[in-house]
């Protein structure tokens, strides 16, 4: 159906996968334009554009799309800008957009890691931890999730938890880029 607005944002997520950019973004702009009121169509759209490097331009449609009070997940579409404008780099609006994802959902786990993640790089390491200590009270570790931990309680002094979440990252995640980045760092 050439009028099906979501089956255009999928071909145009389906096109992004494949880096066809040109055949993505007319995707995106046609399923914009046959509804422009659909904000996962929106979300969508801002995730592409941040992608391809157009901060200010994927901002704009998160914003369109969390205006819709319809909009059942508008979680998504703040942690997205939190995410975009973190690649701008401007932390503080990024920090904005996550607080207001986790207001709306203080359970959404990309957003706490992501608060955990700026916690940590703005050198706020309590913070860091109790993000992660929310974060693993809804949902398991990651590699990403487990690395940061240790960083964090390596900032801390937390040495248990250093030694504890490294044995766990190097047992479930022995292949994984930060079970390489821990091995590097103990070796030296």
């Amino acid at each position: 159906d050439p009028l099906n607005p979501k089956a255009h944002s999928a071909i145009g997520l389906l096109y992004t996968s494949l880096k066809q950019f040109t055949e993505a973004d007319g995707h995106f702009k046609k399923a914009v334009k046959l509804d422009p009121a659909d904000s996962q169509i929106r979300n969508n759209y801002g995730t592409y554009l941040c992608g391809i490097g157009k901060i200010d331009e994927a901002e704009q449609e998160f914003l369109y799309a969390v205006k819709n009070p319809l909009y059942q997940t508008p979680e998504y579409a703040y942690t997205n800008a939190g995410l975009c404008m973190k690649r701008k780099p401007d932390m503080d609006k990024a920090e904005q957009y996550l607080r207001k994802a986790l207001t709306l959902n203080p359970k959404f786990s990309v957003a706490l890691l992501q608060m955990a993640n700026l916690s940590y790089e703005k050198k706020r390491y309590l913070s860091a931890r109790a993000y992660i200590q929310r974060y693993t009270e809804v949902t398991r570790h990651n590699a990403s999730s487990l690395w940061l931990s240790i960083r964090t309680e390596m900032k801390l002094g937390g040495d248990n938890k250093v030694s504890s979440q490294s044995l766990l990252l190097k047992s479930k995640f022995p292949d994984s880029e930060e079970t390489r980045l821990l091995l590097e760092m103990e070796e030296n």
